[in-house]
């Protein structure tokens, strides 16, 4: 459901000399220190993302040039394949897993794009959108309600309805290590299922030079992780389910950020 969702024909593997000169690229790029990293130092920046965003895919998903997938650097056919590849991955996430709830929750939602889809979808769903920037939720599209919603101070005034779907689309990477008062308040509050897409560190191959590239630019932002390792832990106390762990073998230049992590509270 991830790499396997392109052909052939979308993009060209880059020979070995030009892959070793991108890995050189990037890494130079990283050690300029050029990448602002994230977690609750970059809340401003968000507030203003968002202020400024208009309706539509947010920015990661423009043009590019080259892509990563099956990890090697490819040239894409399409210079919007990332655009056209995720529109497919969401339909099928939001079929297989949402289908069945009765609300979907999306944390960490920015302008909601990902719930405008769920709303063509689903219309008669409720759709909630949470962000801490209150210039994200202060905009929500019509049908969507929105809730002000910090990952590192949850509001546990905030209860989820009965067979609620929660929803995170590269949001938990900004968490960087301190994710576990958001763990705990979807502990508590039992979702029917939470399905996470985000970059994970601890699943690329460092002996691989691409990957590494990816590895080096996820910790120079201060992306998450140690999240698979918890969570087989709760699963280990029957406090948690695991029902999918799937790498995305997809992603940017810099970073596979569509990494999929299925599971719900027991």
């Amino acid at each position: 459901m991830t790499a396997e969702l392109l052909t052939p024909g979308d993009y060209k593997v880059l020979d070995p000399a030009q892959q070793e000169v991108l890995c050189q690229e990037i890494l130079a790029e990283i050690k300029s220190n050029q990448f602002k990293p994230a977690g609750e130092r970059s809340r401003q920046h968000w507030q203003e993302v968002w202020r400024q965003s208009s309706p539509g895919p947010p920015s990661f998903l423009k043009p590019a040039q080259v892509l990563r997938v099956n990890g090697q650097f490819v040239r894409p056919s399409d210079t919007l394949l990332e655009h056209s590849w995720y529109w497919r991955y969401r339909f099928r996430l939001l079929m297989d897993y949402f289908k069945g709830m009765a609300a979907i929750y999306e944390f960490g939602c920015g302008n909601a794009w990902n719930l405008v889809a769920a709303r063509d979808i689903f219309p008669n769903k409720t759709l909630v959108g949470l962000d801490w920037a209150a210039s994200a939720v202060n905009r929500m599209p019509p049908g969507i309600h929105g809730h002000q919603f910090d990952f590192f101070k949850p509001d546990y005034t905030l209860r989820l309805l009965r067979d609620a779907g929660v929803w995170t689309v590269g949001a938990l990477e900004q968490t960087g290590t301190e994710w576990e008062p958001f763990m705990q308040y979807l502990l508590a509050q039992k979702p029917g299922i939470c399905v996470h897409v985000e970059p994970i560190v601890e699943w690329y191959d460092p002996s691989n030079p691409v990957d590494a590239t990816a590895i080096q630019y996820h910790l120079a932002r201060h992306y998450w992780r140690g999240f698979p390792a918890r969570l087989r832990e709760l699963a280990a106390q029957g406090k948690a389910e695991i029902l999918e762990q799937k790498r995305s073998y997809f992603g940017s230049k810099y970073i596979e950020g569509y990494s999929l992590f299925v599971w719900r509270p027991v």
